[in-house]
């Protein structure tokens, strides 16, 4: 009876220990942060991790004296905003007088300065827009004019930047976006800036590229949506394609171009590859993953089934000659879900983060998790998929995300008309976390690395303990001395003690 009894504990420990994907309990409310900024709608559209854990968060706002503004905020680990960046933990900026303007994506510095990147439209024109901040949040005067810099990509189109990424070595700025002649016709950019913010010549003659695109019969439109640039100077790309006018018509594209700004031909033998969904569908990628082996990973959204998106993630071999579905989420019938961001943990499990609209009134944060070999990671969620809500708003939309090294997710985006951000559990716990009590009692420190100390409260019966692999096997048994017990001989690892006539607590070996 006692063998039995034991079991099921266990297993109980192990069933409520195994499903991750919750929202940390340790994050702002419930795991869930809106800040609201002024009274009109705001949006975070980009979000990065800082060195300390503070986390850097960038988007838009809408003032009613100026307009749709450039936003950044940063919040400290456990959600509250870091009152030391900014104004409060806050920048707002009106990119040009009365402009209309917004941070699609941020970049962060290893001297801890931050690049956003987005548009201004100052009613004439909309260029692309950039501009650098300090680590305290003030505008940077040593980049570009004034701390900012404008780009008309191509004449007398629409500019808009999607992507700001930073070479490792060299500082460089690389940007992709679109440049727009309508909203039915585009042309995808990449621009490559020195590290004081100028074009630079030495990519593509000019600083700009933009890259072939079809003409004749239909408008298309091009936009480039993710980047990643590598030591070597090599950039790729994925963003999409859409000939207007047809119903379900886009399709995946990826890009590869040297450090000089030129196509890679070794890549699908001219540096573009056009991928096309199940049948005839609308494909579009917005996050890729680029493999040390140069091949890489892509997701957004695609129509799999029906005339609906579901996420969607396929991987381009480095030569770029095949393109290959690795995984998809549907997150209901008749349900649009598009992943706008991925990333990978300490693992090798892959995250994507979107968002689940079943109409324009209603929709959610969506985050799904896969395993390295890409099959659904059911430990994560149900069935791989998590959908979060923040209080009564129902329009709920995640457009980025990052993970943190205990890999903690964290999603932001906007819910009504604020911004929303929210933290859920990875694959390794925190020390507030795993320091599970029973009765009144503890252990500690958790992750361990030699000696744990018992609170005297798991042993008043007796000071027998034992120690006991995640899966179940046994590792260690014997007696509790002076409240502590020497593990150093364990490997690395999650293990499950237990005191007599007490739950299985769960500690991690460091």
């Amino acid at each position: 009876m006692k063998k039995i009894l034991f079991s099921g504990l266990l297993l109980s420990s192990l069933n409520l220990f195994s499903q991750y994907g919750v929202l940390d309990s340790t994050f702002g409310t419930g795991g869930k942060v809106i800040t609201s900024i002024n009274s009109g709608s705001d949006k975070a559209y980009s979000v990065a991790l800082q060195a300390d854990g503070k986390i850097l968060v960038a988007g838009m706002t809408i003032n009613s004296l100026t307009g749709q503004d450039f936003l950044c905020l940063r919040y400290n680990i456990d959600g509250s905003l870091d009152t030391t960046f900014g104004t409060n933990g806050i920048f707002t900026n009106d990119f040009q007088t009365g402009s209309d303007d917004a941070v699609y994506s941020l970049a962060l510095q290893s001297d801890g300065k931050i690049v956003l990147a987005g548009y201004s439209d100052d009613g004439n024109n909309k260029n692309a827009a950039i501009l650098r901040l300090t680590s305290n949040g003030t505008i940077d005067t040593t980049f570009g004019t004034a701390g900012k810099v404008l780009t008309d990509f191509i004449s007398g189109k629409a500019d808009e930047i999607k992507v700001v990424k930073l070479h490792p070595l060299t500082g460089a700025v690389i940007v992709g976006g679109t440049s727009a002649t309508s909203t039915t016709q585009s042309q995808a950019v990449i621009a490559r800036y020195t590290s004081n913010g100028a074009l630079d010549t030495t990519f593509n003659t000019t600083g700009v590229y933009a890259l072939p695109h079809n003409t004749g019969s239909g408008t298309f439109y091009y936009v480039i949506e993710d980047l990643v640039v590598k030591p070597n100077g090599k950039i790729s790309a994925v963003g999409w394609i859409n000939q207007q006018g047809l119903q379900w018509s886009a399709n995946h594209m990826a890009y590869r171009l040297n450090n000089n700004g030129s196509l890679d031909s070794s890549f699908s033998s001219d540096g573009v590859i056009t991928v096309n969904g199940a049948f005839n569908a609308d494909d579009k990628s917005f996050s890729m993953i680029l493999n040390p082996d140069d091949s890489f990973l892509f997701s957004g959204g695609g129509n799999l089934t029906s005339t609906k998106y579901d996420y969607f993630m396929g991987l381009y071999n480095a030569a770029g000659t095949s393109a290959v579905g690795k995984a998809s989420f549907d997150y209901g019938t008749l349900i649009n879900d598009i992943a706008y961001g991925m990333g990978a943990d300490s693992t090798g499990k892959i995250v994507m983060a979107g968002s689940s609209v079943s109409s324009t009134t209603s929709s959610t944060f969506g985050i799904s998790r896969v395993n390295a070999d890409y099959t659904v990671d059911n430990t994560f969620g149900t069935a791989g998929k998590v959908t979060t809500t923040f209080g009564s708003n129902t329009t709920n939309e995640a457009f980025d995300m990052v993970i943190q090294p205990d890999d903690k997710i964290i999603a932001v985006g906007y819910s009504g008309n604020d911004i929303a951000i929210a933290r859920y559990t990875g694959g390794v716990l925190s020390t507030n976390e795993a320091n599970i009590l029973t009765s009144s009692g503890k252990i500690y420190p958790n992750p361990v690395k030699t000696i744990i100390n018992i609170s005297p409260e798991f042993t008043k019966k007796d000071n027998n303990f034992t120690i006991y692999s995640i899966d179940g096997k046994l590792i260690l048994k014997g007696k509790v001395q002076d409240n502590s017990i020497n593990v150093e001989s364990l490997l690395k690892g999650t293990y499950l003690i237990i005191f007599t006539d007490q739950q299985p607590i769960k500690f991690i070996k460091a």
